[in-house]
């Protein structure tokens, strides 16, 4: 019995997909950042010729812009025939997941302009709940920018409190009561509050605030 020494053929290696270049952004986006975020680096990562990632993207902006748009249409849009309350406050809680899910991308996701239409549901969900509260105009506008910026800007404070937080009781609550009431009795009430409530107890006046809005337009 022989057996051969000549080189086995390797065979050809997989087909580079828009899909895999966007899944490969979003993990380098994940662990370095928008700034860590590159057409150099998703080659590398790929195992591929920087070259090869033009036929997929155009340049590094269009691939921000691909990713983040593959992030939204990956969230869920609740049915149009619920109360717009509860639209809203489903819609406020998936912003808030995603931010929560990939952080590096909330620069991405407050400053970018989209075009794709399954990336655009989230937006219309909103703006369309918004409308059916009775907001008009740039009623309409200021609320929907309302929305977005509570469940993106309480994301962030859930992570920095999430990484910071060391015990169960807040340093607010021994200051002087006598100087900061309100500061150290917020801080009793929400004592043992998970991130959900606490999301909600800024939720409802939010809402309260969008419908007295309407009523004052209609």
């Amino acid at each position: 019995m022989t057996t051969s020494d000549a080189p086995r053929r390797r065979g050809r290696p997989p087909k580079l997909t828009r899909e895999a270049v966007l899944a490969t952004a979003l993990e380098i986006l994940d662990e370095s950042g928008h700034v860590g975020l590159s057409m150099r680096a998703v080659s590398e990562r790929l195992g591929v010729g920087k070259m090869s990632l033009y036929h997929h993207v155009a340049d590094r902006a269009e691939l921000e812009r691909l990713v983040i748009e593959r992030l939204l249409a990956e969230l869920e849009v609740p049915d149009a025939a619920l109360p717009w309350r509860e639209r809203i406050t489903a819609l406020a809680h998936s912003v808030r997941g995603l931010i929560v899910r990939h952080p590096n991308a909330t620069p991405l996701v407050a400053l970018r302009e989209y075009s794709d239409p399954e990336s655009l549901r989230l937006p219309e969900a909103v703006m369309r709940a918004l409308h059916d509260a009775g907001l008009r105009g740039v009623d309409l506008v200021g609320g929907a920018r309302l929305v977005f910026g509570y469940a993106i800007g309480f994301a962030q404070i859930d992570l920095v409190a999430r990484d910071s937080r060391s015990g169960a009781v807040s340093p607010m609550e021994s200051l002087p009561e006598e100087d900061f009431p309100h500061v150290v009795s917020s801080a009793r009430l929400t004592r043992g509050l998970s991130f959900d409530d606490q999301f909600e107890l800024g939720l409802q006046p939010l809402l309260a605030g969008l419908a007295a809005i309407a009523d004052r337009s209609s």
